[in-house]
């Protein structure tokens, strides 16, 4: 599980409708990416807005008057990475983790990866380098993936 502290309150991630909606109405839409995909991507890339964006989401579970706002979240975010050694790999897998071992988004996230497989296939055929690119898109990710849940 994934965990905040910010100043004296610690927020635990979870992925729930909540995340879902708020992904989707603010993080959704780059490149026909629904708000989930577009952060597990940003996440896979070790894109600091990756986190804060997981962030967001994740603690949409808690009322409005509970819930850490971007501000608050992208100053603890910062904190930490700026004085805890290996700090920032750790809250790329945290969140990495929370998502990809999430019951929530399971189907959702086992359909991204059916279509990462696909990459290959859908290159053209008769284009060597496009088939070249494929593939290296798709290790790219398959191996991005297992390093994040090591």
């Amino acid at each position: 599980m994934a965990f905040l502290t910010i100043g004296d309150n610690q927020y635990e991630a979870k992925a729930t409708f909540k995340f879902e909606m708020i992904a989707d109405k603010k993080y959704g839409g780059e490149n026909e990416l629904t708000g989930l995909e577009s952060i597990y991507q940003k996440l896979m890339s070790y894109k600091p807005s990756g986190l804060l964006a997981f962030w967001d989401c994740a603690t949409a579970h808690y009322s409005k008057k509970e819930q850490p706002s971007v501000d608050l979240i992208t100053e603890a975010l910062e904190e930490i990475m700026e004085h805890e050694d290996g700090a920032d790999e750790r809250l790329f897998k945290e969140a990495f983790k929370a998502l990809d071992s999430s019951g929530f988004f399971k189907l959702q996230l086992k359909e991204y990866w059916k279509n990462i497989d696909m990459i290959e296939k859908m290159a053209d055929e008769n284009d060597e380098k496009e088939i070249k690119q494929a593939k290296a898109a798709k290790e790219m990710y398959t191996e991005r993936r297992k390093e994040l849940l090591e």
